[in-house]
């Protein structure tokens, strides 16, 4: 992996005929938003869509006002491409369409997390950006409509409808988007507006939810498991976690937050959050998982995620313990 200016990534990117755009399983709205800001910044750069391969199988509808949704495909429509581009994730085992790596002349990652393992021929790491979106505005400096709107929707949707690690960067890149003519309270609006059935899972969270209280540390915990899901949710794949969090934190006061998500496999998926800035979750995610305790773990310090197998009160009660004792 080497290092590069801006203006020679730019000239790569600008050189090829052809691309690939892909990111993490399950897409959130900093993935999605990441992977069609490069499509529009691609089109703004002359390129035609049609060699321009947005791979993203499967989304959830909640994101379906993102512009340029309508672009997305589920699979790739050639055997080769000039420049891969993969977003919001630089961990192999989380990405989706590992076997594009190998059809691909060059690679380039664009991530803010704080594991990497992808053999990328260029990575831009930024792990203190609170969005990969942010990272593509940083870099590129567009200025076509369609970008901006994706970089907010990106950066709006990662930090938890702009309450969650909004740093003074986050704050000055959400002005600079404003005053390009971003609507910056429409994209709140539609990431606030929860679906009736996600506003049914947050009820049957927060009904069996409960509260973990030491040294000030207020962690809320809850579980859903594969009985509480529709069959076309039991794959987790349109189960939007991060608004059941967005709105469970409207209505319950916590510090720390666990919430277990039971996938059809059997494994636990776990979304952690605090607001506590003496807590790093990634080192607690990536501890429990080096002692051979989860599966898979890590992300941010005040955001992580981990798969762990066995009852969801012994994996909560894993993950409440080393916050407390942390």
């Amino acid at each position: 992996m080497d290092t590069i200016s801006t203006e020679n990534l730019s000239k790569i990117i600008a050189d090829g005929k052809s691309y690939a755009i892909i990111t993490h399983r399950r897409p959130d709205g900093d993935a999605i938003s990441s992977s069609l800001a490069l499509f529009w910044y691609l089109i703004d750069i002359g390129k035609s869509s049609k060699y321009i391969d947005v791979i993203i199988p499967e989304f959830l509808n909640d994101f379906s006002f993102i512009p340029g949704i309508e672009h997305l495909k589920k699979e790739p429509t050639k055997e080769e491409y000039d420049v891969l581009i993969v977003v919001d994730c630089a961990n192999m085992h989380l990405l989706k369409g590992i076997n594009l790596l190998k059809s691909a002349k060059q690679i380039i990652c664009f991530d803010h997390h704080e594991e990497t393992s992808i053999n990328a021929n260029y990575c831009i790491i930024e792990r203190s950006a609170p969005s990969c979106t942010c990272i593509l505005y940083d870099t590129f400096h567009c200025k076509e409509k369609n970008f901006l709107t994706c970089i907010a929707t990106g950066l709006i949707s990662d930090t938890a409808n702009l309450s969650l690690n909004v740093t003074d960067f986050a704050k000055a890149t959400i002005k600079s988007l404003e005053n390009f003519g971003v609507d910056t309270n429409y994209i709140l609006s539609k990431l606030n507006s929860q679906s009736s059935r996600t506003l049914e899972l947050v009820r049957i969270a927060k009904d069996r939810g409960w509260l973990k209280i030491s040294s000030g540390n207020v962690i809320f915990c809850t579980y859903l498991l594969q009985s509480d899901l529709l069959d076309s949710e039991k794959n987790l794949n349109t189960v939007n976690h991060k608004a059941i969090i967005s709105e469970l934190q409207k209505s319950v006061k916590y510090t720390s937050l666990i919430l277990l998500i039971e996938h059809e496999k059997g494994e636990f998926k776990g979304s952690l959050r605090t607001f506590d800035s003496n807590l790093d979750l990634n080192k607690i995610c990536s501890k429990l998982v080096s002692e051979g305790k989860f599966l898979k773990g890590g992300g941010h310090s005040y955001s992580a995620g981990c798969t762990a197998i066995g009852s969801y009160s012994d994996v909560i009660e894993l993950i409440a313990s080393e916050i407390l004792n942390y």
